[in-house]
C-alpha cells in the first residue's frame, strides 16, 4: 500500500515546528504540515516565523540625525513587520480550519540557530521548511509576498536536533 506524504508525516511524528514567512515556497510547507494534520488530529504543530535579527544592524547617511531618531524608526519598522506576519498567520488559519488549534511563535534571530533553538526547546521531532526559490530580481512587476529571508544550508543542517522536512 502506497501512503502519501501527508500519511508518512503522521506515523512518524508527534510535534512538528512548521517554519514559515509567507513565500511561495514557504506556503508549500504549510500546505503539506495541515494536510498531515487533517490526517491526525492529535498531531502537535508549532508555526514559526523568525525575523532575522540582521535588519537591525541597517546603517546609512539618513542615520546620521540621531541615535533617537534611528531607534524611533527601528521601532517602526518591527512594528510594521509585527502586523504582517499577524497578517499572514491570519491567512494561515483562514486557509486550514485546523490552524485554530496550533500554537504560533514570532522570534527574531538568527534563522538557523532560531529555528533549531525553538525546535529543541519545544522537543520537535520534525522541523518543516519550504523549498528555495530563486528571486527574480529586486524590483518585479509581480512582488512576491513574505519575508524573503533565506539560510544557508551548511549552516542549518550542522544544528539540526531533529529531522528536517523540505516540502517538495
Amino acid at each position: 500500500m502506497a501512503y502519501s506524504a501527508a500519511q508518512k508525516v503522521r506515523f512518524m511524528f508527534k510535534h512538528i515546528l512548521l517554519c514559515t514567512h509567507g513565500t511561495e515556497g514557504a506556503q508549500k510547507a504549510e500546505a503539506l504540515v495541515f494536510q498531515a494534520l487533517s490526517a491526525d488530529p492529535d498531531l502537535l504543530v508549532t508555526v514559526l516565523t523568525v525575523l532575522d535579527e540582521d535588519w537591525r544592524g541597517m546603517t546609512g547617511d539618513d542615520w546620521l540625525n540621531s541615535s533617537k531618531t534611528h531607534t524611533a524608526f527601528l521601532d517602526h519598522v518591527e512594528e510594521q513587520v509585527g502586523a504582517e506576519i499577524a497578517e499572514e498567520w491570519q491567512r494561515i488559519r483562514d486557509s486550514y480550519p485546523q490552524a485554530a488549534e496550533v500554537k504560533f511563535l514570532q522570534r527574531t534571530g538568527s534563522i538557523a540557530e532560531t529555528i533549531t533553538g525553538v525546535a529543541e526547546e519545544l522537543g520537535c521531532d520534525l522541523i518543516a521548511i519550504g523549498p528555495y526559490y530563486q528571486s527574480k530580481g529586486f524590483l518585479t512587476a509581480h512582488a512576491r509576498k513574505g519575508l524573503r529571508d533565506t539560510m544557508k544550508n551548511k549552516t542549518l543542517h550542522p544544528l539540526l536536533p531533529c529531522p528536517l522536512l523540505i516540502a517538495p
